[in-house]
């Protein structure tokens, strides 16, 4: 076959390759802002377009089908092996396809293959309803611009939307795709369907069949955009009850830390530092953010310590001392009456933050892992950020300072777990020391 029948048995395709090509690179400019490389991501997505890769597919097909023909003597009365091969290299020609646009896109988990299936979709859709190459393409445009109409509102969305069960839509499709092509495979199987043997009422019926499966998959892509919206809403909802509980946590704590000499931004550093711990130690990704705000709460129980003794600048007394280290428990009396998981957390927090690994320390004389592990981080960020920190007592000591005096503490006051991820986190930890400066 020339290239001049090439085109004109394929100027549909073709067409349609450059529109895939094209409508990307509008969607890509007005939801991501990116107008670089344009030539490049042009000719890109025109090759690896479900149109074009379809050619390459369908030519192969038909070239390594007939060398088989030739060496195995197969009828041509075996439309039925024919028609196997044809949809099992068009799904494979399409799988590569799409593995293609993923790379190209940069849009993983199932979102590029999402899209590319939607427009393998389409095109097998005008290919079932339509009756010549002309109608062909104005069917594409139609059916293009339908699609179109019903995303439009929700195309910002989808190019940020994280719940967006992406792989089920997917699925759909694959499946939507596979409908279709079986479909049109009975064109194939019944060549009466395309002349006028056939009354128009047999082909009405495949074209009803395509249009109703297209309609039902569409609608429950559209439900599941509505769901990932009112879930990612509900989210935005407890990030904001939780950005709340947050600041009058941090007023809160604020208050004690101000009795104690300390800063509110010593509150901040000592939760940033909590947080990235439990990130380095593997906790979920609740716990970690729950430790950010708990741990804002270690030291509540100063508030009902006496203001005499909590500023004063000369070394304690041993009796004054001893009335200090009731702010432990103290704390866990605050929050004792408060329920939830967050809650629960600041009181084991606060009542054992000054526990010691060797079981050495206060209140409970707790050791080892008897202590929580979110006492446990607490105590490292809290004892390296009031080490550096200047006091009414004493001078800052520096990072390199209180770095060295984690490390030697590691298996007597601290846990060596939580010492490890502190050297491992020791440049981020400095990052936000130098951030949150009193």
């Amino acid at each position: 076959m020339s290239f001049l029948e090439l085109l004109a048995g394929y100027w549909p395709k073709l067409l349609f390759a450059a529109w895939f090509s094209i409508f990307n690179l509008i969607l890509v400019w007005v939801y991501l802002n990116e107008k670089k490389y344009i030539p490049e991501r042009f000719l890109t997505g025109f090759f690896v377009s479900s149109s074009f890769i379809s050619i390459i597919g369908e030519q192969l097909t038909v070239r390594l089908y007939s060398f088989f023909i030739g060496s195995y003597n197969i009828s041509d009365n075996y439309n039925l092996i024919y028609i196997i091969v044809c949809i099992l290299s068009d799904a494979l020609f399409i799988f590569l396809g799409g593995m293609l646009f993923t790379n190209f896109t940069g849009l993983k988990n199932f979102v590029g293959a999402s899209i590319y299936m939607e427009y393998v979709c389409l095109e097998r859709l005008c290919l079932v309803v339509a009756t010549n190459y002309t109608n062909y393409v104005l069917l594409y445009i139609f059916f293009q611009f339908a699609l179109f109409v019903i995303m439009r509102k929700n195309l910002g969305y989808l190019f940020k939307a994280t719940s967006l069960k992406w792989k089920r839509i997917f699925t759909y499709l694959v499946g939507l795709f596979y409908i279709l092509d079986l479909l049109y495979a009975a064109y194939l199987i019944f060549p009466e369907l395309g002349t006028n043997v056939l009354n128009w009422q047999n082909v009405l019926w495949l074209d009803s069949m395509a249009l109703i499966a297209c309609s039902f998959v569409s609608g429950y892509i559209k439900v599941s955009i509505s769901e990932s919206k009112e879930h990612d809403e509900k989210i935005e909802y407890f990030q904001q009850l939780q950005k709340s509980q947050e600041d009058i946590i941090t007023t809160l704590a604020e208050m004690s830390e101000v009795k104690s000499g300390e800063t509110g931004q010593h509150v901040r550093r000592v939760a940033e530092y909590s947080r990235i711990l439990a990130y380095k130690l593997r906790l979920s990704p609740e716990e970690c953010e729950n430790i950010k705000i708990a741990a804002m709460m270690h030291d509540l129980g100063k508030l009902m310590i006496s203001k005499d003794i909590i500023e004063k600048p000369a070394k304690l007394t041993p009796e004054e001392y001893d009335i200090v280290k009731q702010h432990t428990q103290y704390g866990w009396d605050i929050l004792s009456k408060s329920e939830g998981d967050l809650m629960k957390m600041a009181r084991v927090i606060a009542v054992q933050h000054h526990e010691y690994w060797n079981g050495q320390g206060y209140p409970l004389g707790l050791s080892g892992n008897g202590i929580s592990i979110y006492a446990q981080i607490v105590a490292v960020a809290d004892v390296f950020d009031a080490l550096t920190s200047k006091r009414s007592y004493k001078r800052a000591w520096s990072n390199q300072e209180a770095y060295d005096e984690i490390i030697k503490q590691r298996g007597e006051q601290f846990s060596p777990r939580v010492v490890d991820a502190f050297i491992e986190c020791y440049n981020q930890i400095c990052v936000i020391r130098d951030t949150y400066l009193d």
